[in-house]
């Protein structure tokens, strides 16, 4: 069996070589509770993300485990 992956938003997903860098980072409220929104950009390959990231609190409810 394959181990499984972990996929981190620190490193680029397209060349997988440099830790991508935060190009903008704003308050987020679509979802009905506030987030951050952050726009990554890998500074060897210029490859683009964006990430929204949950309040420990309200993703540890989510992502418990049964």
């Amino acid at each position: 069996m394959e181990p499984i992956k972990k996929l981190s938003s620190s490193y680029c997903p397209h060349c997988r070589s440099i830790k991508l860098a935060a190009k903008d980072s704003r308050a987020h409220s679509a979802f009905g509770f506030l987030t951050t929104k952050r726009r990554k950009v890998c500074p060897k390959c210029d490859y683009r993300v964006t990430t929204i990231e949950l309040p420990l609190h309200l993703a540890e409810e989510i992502f418990q485990e049964t």
